[in-house]
């Protein structure tokens, strides 16, 4: 990967929410080029944030039920494979490629009611 690559990819997974960002993320998730993602791909996709999240003295979870959650989260066209206009369309694409990207991007979704929980306490002085 050259500069110019790795600066495109730093700035897709900074901007991940963008349809630009998500975009090229989705290019780099569609492992064979098939302008989709299946079952097995997420799967593929999700094995090593899930070794992480273990290693990282997390609770044993079940790939299956993030896989369905995902697939709850983007309501595929089709429902047998995401599309990048489904990660589009579903407002939630960056969440969902965070998830399968990165251990932190999955730490953050598992644990957003206690994060929104923590915003919303009012300060103590």
């Amino acid at each position: 990967m050259d500069f110019e690559s790795f600066l495109d990819f730093v700035l897709a997974l900074e901007n991940k929410d963008t349809p630009e960002g998500l975009t090229y993320l989705f290019r780099c998730l569609d492992l064979h080029g098939r302008g989709f993602l299946t079952t097995a791909d997420v799967h593929t996709l999700f094995r090593d944030v899930h070794q992480k999240w273990i290693e990282g003295g997390n609770y044993e979870l079940c790939i299956e039920d993030v896989r369905d959650e995902i697939w709850d989260m983007v309501k595929p066209v089709d429902p047998l494979r995401i599309s990048l206009s489904d990660l589009l369309s579903c407002k939630q694409g960056g969440t969902v490629a965070s998830m399968l990207i990165d251990v932190r991007g999955f730490w953050a979704h598992d644990n957003r009611e206690n994060l929104l929980q923590e915003e919303e306490e009012p300060e103590e002085e």
